[in-house]
Order: C-alpha cells, then sequence, then structure tokens
C-alpha cells in the first residue's frame, strides 16, 4: 500500500536532503549537528533553499557580529530589526520592542512628520519690512537663513543675505531708519533651551538655542590669526555683531596648549586661549538670544553698507505662534528656505538646531507641541507608537525612546510616502556624504542611513540594498557601552555589509574600509 506523505514532511526531507549538497562546499568542514547553521559556508545559497534555512544563516551571521561587544554585566545591548521593504516580512530581529535611547536616530522619525507636515516643496520665510518709520525683521522659525553650509554651496557666506538686504534698501534710496530695528522672533515661544539637555552643554554648537529667529545656526565662529611669537593672536568674527565680547588670551607661537574657545555662562562673553602658529578656526559657539544677535548682525551689517537706524533694537511683544507682517506694512525683502535644504542639514548633517526648529514649528511653536505632532504624525502612518517617547527633534536628550520597530516600519512607510524621494535623498549616502562619507565605500549608492551619536549610544537605521537588487529597512541600536564609540560603528558596519550580500550571505568579515576622520554628531557643524 503507498501512503501519500503530508506536505509538511515532504519539505523537511527536501530541507535535509539539500542541507549536505550545501555543507560541502564549506571550506571549514565540521562533524554533523542537528542544526541548520550553515553560516561556515563560503557558497551561495541556492535561490531553492528554504527560506527558514536562510533565515537560520543570517540570523546567526547578524548574532555573531553584533553580540561580539556584549559585556559580563549585561549593559550593552542592542535594538535590531532588519525587514524587506516591498513585502515588509521580517528578516532579523533582537529586541524589536524595546525602548532604546536613539541620539540622532531621532532625527528620522521628526524629519518624516516635517515633510509630511510642509511638503517637499515648502519654505519658510524670513521678512525685512518697514512700518510707520520701523525697520522689522520678522521671522517664522526658518533654522536655515544664513546658515554657512547652505550659503556654501551656493558660493556664498553667512551675511550675504544681510547683503542682499541693505542692496534692497538702497535701490529704495533709503540711507536712513528714523525708528527703531524690531525683530519678531515670536514664531517659536521662549523656551529655547530644552529642559532635558544637560547644562553642560550650554555653549556647544550642537545644543544651540532655538528661535523664532534664527542665524548661522545660533553661533559664532571665531577664526584666530598668528601676530609675531609671544604676542596675542588676532581674530575675526562670523557674523561680526557688537554685542559679541572677545577676551583674548590665545598666545602666537608654539606652545602645550592647542587654541580653544569657551563661553561664559548666560552671556554673549567669549574667552580665546591657547598657542597659536596658523590661521585657526575655533569650534562653533552658541548664543544666548538668538533672535536679539540676528538683529545685532544685521544692524551692524547695514551700517557698513551706509544705512543707519536712528531708533534703539527692540524685540516685538507678540504671543508665541503670532509672528506675521503687520497690516499694512510693505515688505522690503523676504529670504525664503527650501523644506529640501533643511531636510538634508537635518539627516545627512545632523544638524540639531533645524530638527530642532522642524520640532517646534510642528507644534505651534512648543516642544511640548512638537512631541504631539510626530506622535500625531505615527498614528496617522499606522504605526505603533506606544513605546516611543520624543521630547526634543535632535536626539541630543537621553529622555528619548524609539524601538527597533518602530524605525523601520517608519522606514518602510516613507518609502512609499508620496514624498519618499525627498526623503530618502535627505539621508547620508555611504561613501558619498553626510556622516557615512568616509564609511563603507565599497557600498556607494546602496546604504542610505542616518548615524545617531551622544555619550554610551550608537544608532545607525536606513536602507540598504542586496547584492539582488532589491531593498531592506534596518535599524540598530547600542546603547549602555562606555568609551568611543567607534567599536561599535564597526560591528553596525559590518552587518550592514552582510545586509548588502544577501541573499548570498557570506561568512567572511568585510574591512571597515574608513579613513581615520569620525563623522559623529559631536565633531562640526
Amino acid at each position: 500500500m503507498i501512503r501519500v506523505f503530508p506536505l509538511r514532511l515532504a519539505l523537511v526531507m527536501v530541507a535535509m536532503c539539500a542541507l549536505p549538497v550545501v555543507l560541502a562546499g564549506c571550506r571549514n568542514k565540521q562533524p554533523a549537528r542537528a542544526s541548520a547553521d550553515t553560516s561556515s559556508c563560503d557558497w551561495p545559497i541556492p535561490d531553492n533553499f528554504p527560506l527558514k534555512l536562510q533565515r537560520n544563516r543570517l540570523q546567526s551571521r547578524l548574532d555573531e557580529i553584533l553580540h561580539r561587544r556584549d559585556d559580563a554585566d549585561g549593559n550593552v545591548k542592542f535594538a535590531a530589526r532588519v525587514i524587506e521593504l516591498d513585502t515588509g516580512k521580517e528578516l532579523y530581529a533582537n529586541l524589536p520592542d524595546e525602548p532604546f535611547m536613539p541620539a540622532s536616530n531621532m532625527k528620522l522619525p521628526v524629519s518624516a512628520a516635517a515633510l509630511d507636515t510642509f511638503g517637499a516643496e515648502g519654505a519658510f520665510d524670513t521678512h525685512l519690512v518697514i512700518n510707520d518709520g520701523d525697520l522689522w525683521l520678522i521671522g517664522t522659525g526658518d533654522p536655515a537663513i544664513g546658515d554657512p553650509a547652505i550659503e556654501k554651496k551656493r558660493g556664498r557666506v553667512p551675511t550675504s543675505v544681510l547683503d542682499d538686504w541693505a542692496t534692497a534698501l538702497l535701490k529704495r534710496g533709503i540711507t536712513q531708519i528714523k525708528g527703531n530695528l524690531i525683530f519678531d522672533d515670536s514664531a517659536l515661544d521662549d523656551v529655547r533651551f530644552n529642559p532635558h539637555w544637560s547644562e553642560r552643554f550650554h555653549g556647544d554648537w550642537y545644543a544651540a538655542p532655538v528661535s523664532g529667529l534664527n542665524f548661522n545656526d545660533n553661533c559664532v565662529d571665531v577664526t584666530i590669526h598668528p601676530t609675531t611669537d609671544g604676542q596675542p593672536v588676532t581674530y575675526t568674527i562670523m557674523p561680526p555683531a557688537t554685542d559679541i565680547k572677545i577676551i583674548n588670551q590665545a598666545v602666537t607661537g608654539g606652545g602645550p596648549e592647542a587654541p580653544s574657545i569657551s563661553r561664559d555662562p548666560g552671556s554673549n562673553t567669549y574667552t580665546i586661549t591657547g598657542n597659536c602658529t596658523k590661521p585657526t578656526e575655533l569650534k562653533s559657539k552658541s548664543v544666548v538670544d538668538p533672535g536679539s544677535f540676528f538683529a545685532d548682525a544685521l544692524r551692524t551689517r547695514l551700517e557698513l553698507r551706509g544705512i543707519t537706524i536712528a531708533g534703539e533694537t527692540k524685540r516685538a511683544q507678540r504671543p508665541a505662534g503670532t509672528s506675521a507682517v503687520p497690516a499694512g506694512a510693505e515688505i522690503v525683502a523676504t529670504h525664503n528656505s527650501a523644506m529640501s535644504d533643511v531636510m538634508w542639514r537635518i539627516n545627512k548633517s545632523s544638524q540639531n538646531l533645524f530638527a530642532d526648529a522642524m520640532f517646534k514649528l510642528m507644534g505651534n511653536g512648543t516642544w511640548e507641541g512638537g512631541s504631539d505632532a510626530v506622535h500625531a504624525f505615527l498614528k496617522k502612518a499606522g504605526i505603533d507608537d506606544a513605546d516611543y517617547k520624543v521630547v526634543d527633534g535632535s536626539g541630543l536628550s537621553r529622555e528619548n525612546r524609539v524601538t527597533a520597530r518602530l524605525m523601520t516600519d517608519l522606514l518602510a512607510h516613507m518609502a512609499k510616502h508620496k514624498d519618499a524621494q525627498t526623503f530618502r535623498a535627505s539621508m547620508s549616502a555611504a561613501g558619498l556624504d553626510g556622516t557615512l562619507r568616509n564609511l563603507m565605500h565599497d557600498l556607494t549608492g546602496r546604504v542610505q542611513a542616518k548615524t545617531g551619536y551622544i555619550g554610551g549610544v550608537r544608532g545607525l537605521s536606513g536602507y540598504v540594498q542586496q547584492s539582488d537588487g532589491k531593498w531592506l529597512a534596518f535599524s540598530i541600536i547600542f546603547n549602555g557601552f562606555k568609551g568611543s564609540a567607534d567599536p561599535f560603528e564597526v560591528l553596525q558596519d559590518e552587518a550592514v555589509y552582510v545586509l548588502a550580500e544577501l541573499p548570498n550571505v557570506r561568512p567572511s568579515t568585510h574591512p571597515a574600509n574608513r579613513s581615520t576622520t569620525r563623522s559623529t554628531i559631536m565633531q562640526s557643524r
């Protein structure tokens, strides 16, 4: 009597027959085991090899890589998830639903929500207006005006916009403002420094205060120049402004102390120290009051162009979120910043101010409103936000939490969004630009991702193209380590190489293929 085997049993027998054939191609032959682990095999897995065994092999490879830095106390842990972009099928997961600190990976849901809110064609305006004899500077929360990186792409400098405005006034024959210079930064509230940021960040560029008026990333850039050995250096300030005070303790000539700059708490007084033998750009330092700083830089520039203001510089007294051109006022000039520029500065450059400004703009000018706005976007997208906590747009706060599931679901959603091209173009491209420009050069064009780093946190989330041309979404976030993030960055890169080789996963450990220059959030604007 002939019996028909159940389908499940037949598939098991096929898999058992196929396994020895695959294992025969392995260099490192091992005794037969009851496991289907083929991670030591150099041959590609055949297309018809059972999917479960392919997943087992991927699981084994990624587990071996990502667990390599586990510590004995269990403080170092990681959340990770990998899905097929076209089907949503999960290929790998480790603690996918446990909330982790994301660092700058937080910028992905925030920038996605901002793009959904304002659209790829959105723009942010800053107006120069004459009203009843006063000159008004009116902001809408635009973080990009006077941004050095954006202006450099156009062959300009941060003060170029101020020169544009001076020219517009001179063309009208205006060389004197008889009234006051009034600046209106009421588009955002006056809680400019996020209450969840450490006070030790005060003065650093990456924690610049966020305002309805922003200029030069709300930072002062000082360049020092050597003179005669033993004598004080000279310096230049960008942008020139009268309220910036420099205490110059830096000395020309070689010596043990590298040039540095610090800002006095709560003031725009900066001290430069150290020894200088060549022109040196010091680290950017933030200002205290961005609106006042912008108005000061404008007034200084206008005076250099022969335009005087008889009255004082004053802040407009308006409720937060109500910034607008006064009725009957004459608009002299308007500066527009494109959403596409804002997006690449958020994700490619990891520029905190841009993310935090968008965060507050979505929330009617407040930090709390920004949190509500991002949660609302995730709910609209059908993404579970139960374990998601967001208190700023930049990811600088240690109070933020995401899950690997949320991150990959977000990436999948944005891949089908009407502005998907703008979103993906805003992310760093491995080996080309942004914070991944020095990494994974042999995967150029195949990895678009966002890095993230704060103390004890290293994140990498984005898209990677498989060897067969299909795309995956992935998120890998380490928490709890001490010291340098570099070893965990190496593990993330190695994991991405494995994903890029799918469905032909090989066991070899790829060289990191990186330069010695790190590209993390904390190093440059």
